[in-house]
C-alpha cells in the first residue's frame, strides 16, 4: 500500500498575487482528481482539510465511488467554525488543538502532527500558496528519504518549489495526470525510487 501526503489549494486573489496570477486551476482540479483515482484503490491520502480541495475529494470519491477510508484530514482547531462541511462525510478527520490562539504555531503543530502521523513514501503538491511552500519545507526536514512531487503545470507554489529543485521535467510538461501518478507514484515504489520517484532503469 502507498502512503501519500498531499498538499494543495486554490490560491486566492486577496494573497500574493504570485500564486494567484500563475495558478492554473483547471489544472489543479485535474491533478487532485487523478491523484485520488490513481492512489484510493492501492493506498492512502492525507491532506489538510482546505475550503476548495476538500469538497473536490468528496465530490472525485463520490463520482468514481472511490474508498473514503483511506483517505484521513487533519485540521487545527484555530479555524473551528470554519471548517468545509465535506467533512462530515469523511471518516478520519483529526483535529489538532490550536496554540494559544496563535495562528502560525497552530499551522506548525497541525502539519508537523500531519506529517509525523503515517510512514509517507512521497508527498505531491499541487497548485497553493505559501502554506505549500511551508509543507513541503517541513516535510522534507521531517521525511528526507520521500519523494517529493511538485507539480509544476499546476501553478502557483508548486511551480515555484519545481523551479527551486532537481525534478522531474514532466512534473512540468505532463498534462495527463493519470499516468503521472501512475508512473512516478505506482511504478515507482514497486521498484527502487530514489528521491524524485525515479525507478530503477528511468
Amino acid at each position: 500500500m502507498i502512503d501519500v501526503f498531499l498538499s494543495a489549494s486554490v490560491p486566492l486573489p486577496t494573497r500574493n498575487p504570485l500564486f494567484f496570477e500563475t495558478a492554473n486551476v483547471p489544472a489543479i482540479r485535474e491533478a487532485v482528481k487523478a491523484l485520488v483515482e490513481v492512489v484510493l484503490p492501492i493506498g492512502r491520502i492525507t491532506f489538510g482539510g482546505h475550503p476548495a480541495i476538500t469538497p473536490m475529494i468528496d465530490f472525485f470519491v463520490r463520482e468514481d465511488d472511490l474508498p473514503r477510508d483511506r483517505l484521513t484530514i487533519f485540521q487545527s482547531r484555530f479555524f473551528e467554525g470554519m471548517f468545509p462541511k465535506e467533512n462530515v462525510e469523511f471518516h478520519d478527520v483529526r483535529v489538532i488543538e490550536a496554540v494559544d490562539k496563535n495562528l502560525d504555531l497552530s499551522l506548525l503543530r497541525m502539519r508537523t502532527e500531519m506529517i509525523n502521523s503515517r510512514p509517507f513514501g512521497a508527498a505531491v503538491f499541487i497548485g497553493g500558496m505559501e502554506g505549500i511552500e511551508e509543507e513541503a519545507k517541513l516535510f522534507a526536514d521531517l521525511k528526507p528519504n520521500a519523494i517529493l512531487l511538485p507539480i509544476a503545470s499546476t501553478g502557483a507554489a508548486a511551480a515555484q518549489l519545481f523551479h527551486r529543485g532537481a525534478y522531474p521535467p514532466e512534473l512540468k510538461t505532463e498534462l495527463t495526470y493519470v499516468t503521472l501518478f501512475r508512473r512516478r507514484l505506482v511504478l515507482a515504489a514497486r521498484g527502487e525510487p530514489d528521491r524524485y520517484g525515479l525507478a530503477q532503469g528511468d
